[in-house]
């Protein structure tokens, strides 16, 4: 994300901009301009001048507070332009880089650091185009009054310059805790309430609202810094334009004493004064807004690196894997390791072990979803050959099926409407025809994500049918059948175990006929080491 890539959203619109910026700036000040002559006009009763310097101020005036709302509206479009170009290539880039991405950090991602992005960049970047040039044509008109006073100008501005530079860094610091507070904030959130059911069974509301407080409690010390620090910037330039202003009037009034400048300057110098210190303090100010959000942007336009998709020929279908010294520490020092695996093409694997033995996370450490601390995963084609395979070729049915606010035809064929001919016999394969005809619109029947509209059987036969109508040639299992009866179940295994596909099932209550089925068995055993 950078100024580079929002000036490209629309070239035309962004120079439309800036013209429209330096346009009202000088108008601004030329208003301001004339209004010196017409104090001196009054003071001189010349009413015609006085009629036609006051319809050019209105004029002017008018100019240059319409052009600031319009400005906004229109720097706006382009904020939100850009930012939908951004969030795509976010999308683009989560979906391709292989990374498990959690959740809350997504979603912060796309949404709190964009709109902190916004507001502290992009919102103030058309103050810099109004205010320099309102800073300029002042100081220009201050020249063609007294070069003394012009002098003075400078001075107090080379001195506003510096003064807010106290404070940049712990702004910058401010604006990258209200972010890191933010993600923190919505995976807590994620975490605990994705177990809100068991807290209400277990009476346990009082330390899911206790790490709400505190974490919130985060969030909000974050924003007040941050906040802090803005106002720190923000009384620092006002101090700086209210001494600046007294200075510079003071001068006016002797000159004026001396016939040096017109009467009417003792008023358009006081404005251009504060224009000139405004106009500076304001472009400071925004430039140190930008210049706090950029590490920020820097992060973001990381995540937002285009990937390019793998081309072709580079990754094979893989039938068959095998496991080497594999090994998964996790942060608290527990180390998990695997008895080396060989599992052959077309083989049915039955995985059984103890509780917490790492059935599930030896199926993260095969299909990638985890990095192994120690060992390696390989994959055969069939030749017997090692190759770098094709994921998307290895069907997995986790114990909680993923579905998408879509048909029951679109989860199945994973919005692939080329395979929509196949739909209907995957759906006998897996059991799950019979329960089709209970809904009102069949296959194209909606799923509803927020009030769960199938069972949790039906979710299961899902996935299942997801993996078969997509040819994979290996199905890691977990758990699959868990919520269909044991009937189905046997029904299901039966056509499932009949095909040429390698499958690995995790299962812990599966009678003797079903384990049976299977070509052999591989049992985990709980043995955790220490580090």
């Amino acid at each position: 994300m950078s100024f580079k890539g929002f000036i490209k959203t629309n070239y035309l619109r962004f120079i439309y901009i800036n013209i429209l910026s330096v346009i009202s700036g000088v108008a601004a000040i030329g208003a301001g301009y004339i209004q010196m002559y017409w104090l001196t006009y009054i003071k001189d009763r010349a009413w015609v001048k006085i009629l036609l310097a006051t319809a050019l101020m209105g004029i002017l005036y008018l100019a240059a507070q319409g052009m600031i709302y319009y400005i906004q509206f229109v720097i706006r479009v382009q904020e939100e332009e850009y930012n939908k170009k951004v969030r795509a290539r976010l999308a683009t880039h989560y979906f391709r880089d292989g990374q498990n991405h959690q959740v809350p950090a997504v979603q912060n991602r796309m949404t709190n650091d964009l709109e902190m992005i916004r507001k502290n960049y992009f919102d103030w970047y058309p103050i810099v185009p109004f205010y320099g040039s309102m800073f300029v044509a002042a100081l220009v008109a201050l020249l063609t009054i007294n070069w003394s006073i012009f002098l003075t100008s400078v001075v107090i501005d080379i001195v506003s310059y510096f003064v807010p530079k106290l404070v940049q860094k712990k702004m910058e610091q401010a604006t990258n805790n209200v972010s890191e507070q933010n993600k923190h904030y919505l995976d807590v959130l994620a975490k605990w309430f994705s177990g809100l059911e068991e807290l209400r069974r277990y009476f346990a509301g009082a330390k899911l609202f206790q790490v709400g407080e505190k974490t919130s409690s985060k969030v909000e010390q974050a924003h007040v810094k941050q906040t802090a620090a803005q106002q720190q910037l923000i009384i620092l330039n006002g101090i700086c334009n209210m001494v600046g202003q007294i200075i510079l009037l003071s001068l006016t009034a002797f000159l004026i004493t001396k016939n040096l400048v017109i009467f009417g300057a003792i008023m358009s110098v006081q404005n251009f004064a504060a224009n000139i210190s405004i106009g500076l303090q304001q472009t400071i100010q925004a430039l140190s807004f930008m210049k706090s959000s950029q590490d920020l942007m820097k992060q973001v336009d990381g995540d937002a690196t285009v990937i390019e998709k793998v081309k072709a020929g580079q990754e094979e279908t893989p039938v068959a894997f095998s496991t080497k010294d594999l090994a998964l520490q996790y942060p608290n020092g527990e180390k998990l390791t695997f008895p080396d695996i060989a599992v052959k093409p077309g083989e049915k694997i039955l995985l059984t072990g103890d509780s917490g033995a790492g059935k599930s996370t030896l199926f993260k450490l095969i299909l990638g979803e985890l990095k192994p601390s120690a060992g390696k995963v390989e994959f055969q084609n069939s030749q017997g050959l090692t190759i770098k395979p094709n994921m998307s070729r290895i069907g997995y049915i986790p114990q909680e099926p993923n579905l998408f606010p879509g048909t029951i035809k679109e989860n199945i064929t994973m919005f692939n409407k080329q395979l929509n001919n196949q739909v209907a016999q995957v759906l006998d394969e897996v059991n799950f025809a019979a329960d089709i005809k209970k809904f009102k619109a069949g296959v194209d029947e909606k799923i509803d994500l927020d009030n769960l509209n199938i069972s949790g059987g039906q979710r299961q036969k899902i996935v299942l049918a997801r993996s078969k109508i997509h040819g994979s040639d290996i199905i890691l299992i977990d758990e699959g059948t868990s919520a269909i009866d044991q009937t189905a179940t046997m029904d299901i295994l039966q056509k499932l175990l009949k095909s040429k596909t390698t499958i690995v099932f995790i299962a812990h209550n599966f009678n003797k006929q079903m384990q049976e089925m299977f070509d052999r068995e591989i049992h985990l055993i709980k043995e955790y080491a220490w580090c």
